[in-house]
């Protein structure tokens, strides 16, 4: 046999022994080609599904990207649009005003604190006794700190009057 642009040729050859043996050969290679012709077109088969299958994958994480990148763009509109109403929302104080309110808030502030640490020495001198509110009245005058009566009771410092 031969084969001469891909067609399978049988030559004739005389009865016997080794005509059987020839025709078993040509028949084994005409099935050997029908075979590998089959199996490259099952072969291209299988590559164009397998390339189907990947495009559709492909496709599908792409989308589940956009989706994604979607869902993303949403957020950050949705924050925006949050900061937006809050900036509207919430009184922001500017200018003098601001200034003022704030000097106001400090002083409240003050006052309160020395509201609190007034009405605390006036506990500690009610504490103390009218005896040690006197001699502490004493050394302060002459601007002198004043001292210990016992260890229960409070210093009472005081500061020189001009």
């Amino acid at each position: 046999d031969q084969e001469r642009d891909g067609h399978l040729r049988v030559l004739l050859v005389p009865a016997g022994p080794v005509a059987g043996f020839a025709a078993a050969a040509a028949a084994a290679a005409a099935l050997a080609h029908a075979s590998a012709a089959a199996a490259a077109a099952a072969a291209a088969a299988a590559a164009a599904a397998v390339a189907a299958a990947v495009a559709a994958d492909q496709l599908r994480v792409l989308l589940l990207v956009l989706l994604l990148l979607l869902v993303l763009v949403w957020l950050l509109v949705l924050l925006v649009l949050l900061l937006l109403l809050l900036v509207v929302l919430l009184p922001v104080p500017a200018g003098p005003a601001a200034g003022l309110a704030a000097a106001a808030a400090a002083a409240a502030a003050l006052a309160h604190a020395s509201a609190a640490a007034a009405a605390a020495a006036a506990a500690a001198a009610a504490d103390a006794g009218p005896a040690a509110a006197a001699g502490a009245g004493a050394d302060a005058a002459d601007g002198q700190t004043a001292r210990c009566r016992h260890a229960s009771m409070p210093c009472i410092v005081a500061a020189k009057t001009i």
